[in-house]
């Protein structure tokens, strides 16, 4: 993958979209690799990946239980 924002292109650290593996929880980062979203060990630069993750700390923090 790309980084869509930055001059040379390379998704690494410096690329604003960049999801390190490290960054996110274990559940999420094995369930994000076993359906092919993101590389355990690589990262990625996507926003669907961005979104996937954040997903979880949003379900955490939401209550729907009246």
């Amino acid at each position: 993958m790309s980084c869509p924002f930055s001059k040379d292109k390379i998704c690494d650290s410096s690329c604003p979209i960049f999801i390190a593996p490290e960054d996110l929880n274990e559940f999420v980062t094995a369930r994000l690799s076993s359906i092919g979203v993101i590389d355990r060990k690589k990262g990625a630069c996507s926003l669907k990946v961005l979104a996937l993750s954040q997903s979880r700390m949003i379900f955490e923090k939401t209550n729907t239980r009246g």
